[in-house]
């Protein structure tokens, strides 16, 4: 189990997300870097497909994390994740507000749909990022 920093570092560099997740960070591009804000192009693989997004990440050690969807269909989506210590090692909450665009706006059922995607993504993300830190410091001896 990751400590919150150790987790919060993991999942704020976006420069390594595609290492940690390749099945669904295809990759990551920054185009805007500045100290606590950057602005990336991401291909993404979500529900079967292949998708280019521009997002802002907001990173405010130790504890927040926003990402903002920027274009694409879920254009105006929002989440914000806050990292807290407890007895398991890491909770991690996330604050989501889902703007569905589009296409999609027209498929039964997608919101749900999507809800329960971005969760299990979230918990793959936690299982990869332990993997990923575990080969890193396994590389780094």
């Amino acid at each position: 189990m990751l400590d919150r920093n150790d987790l919060f570092e993991i999942s704020t560099n976006v420069d390594n997300f595609h290492n940690v997740m390749p099945n669904y960070f295809k990759s990551m591009d920054v185009i805007e870097d500045n100290t606590s804000e950057k602005i990336v192009l991401e291909k993404i693989s979500f529900l079967g497909k292949t998708l280019d997004v521009k997002t802002k990440h907001i990173v405010l050690p130790p504890n927040l994390h926003g990402v903002f969807i920027l274009s694409g269909p879920l254009s105006g989506t929002s989440f914000i994740e806050n990292y807290e210590s407890d007895d398991m090692g890491t909770k991690i909450i996330i604050q989501v507000s889902l703007q569905i665009n589009g296409f999609l706006k027209f498929v039964p059922l997608i919101e749900k749909l999507i809800s329960k995607k971005m969760n299990n993504v979230m918990n793959e993300f936690i299982i990869s990022a332990e993997s990923f830190s575990q080969r890193h410091l396994f590389y780094k001896s």
